[in-house]
């Protein structure tokens, strides 16, 4: 198929925004309340008091993985989740500007 040079540009752009995300990870990140393994902690007699826990979930052969996050890797894995929506988007951007490419032959 021979593009004009704007349709050219605009695909070369959208194809260039892919490259430009970052790290990726699949899956949903989400925090749940846990005891500790201190026998003395509060969190064992108090609900309010247990320790919130980051998990990222996703699913592999028709089976929910999950993965605990450590509290260091929060941010790390909040950016990277993200980062893989935005991916999803930008290649669904592309999907349709090349599906519209493939009604106007």
């Amino acid at each position: 198929m021979k593009y004009n040079t704007t349709i050219q540009k605009k695909q070369k752009q959208l194809i260039r925004s892919l490259s430009q995300i970052g790290p990726v990870v699949e899956g949903s990140l989400s925090t749940v309340r846990r005891t500790c393994g201190n026998p003395r902690c509060k969190c064992r007699t108090d609900p309010a008091k247990k320790h919130p826990a980051m998990y990222l979930t996703w699913k592999e052969n028709q089976k929910t993985k999950s993965l605990y996050i450590p509290v260091a890797n929060h941010k790390e894995a909040e950016l990277w989740s993200q980062n893989y929506k935005k991916l999803k988007k930008q290649i669904r951007e592309v999907s349709d500007f090349h599906k519209e490419l493939l009604r106007s032959k």
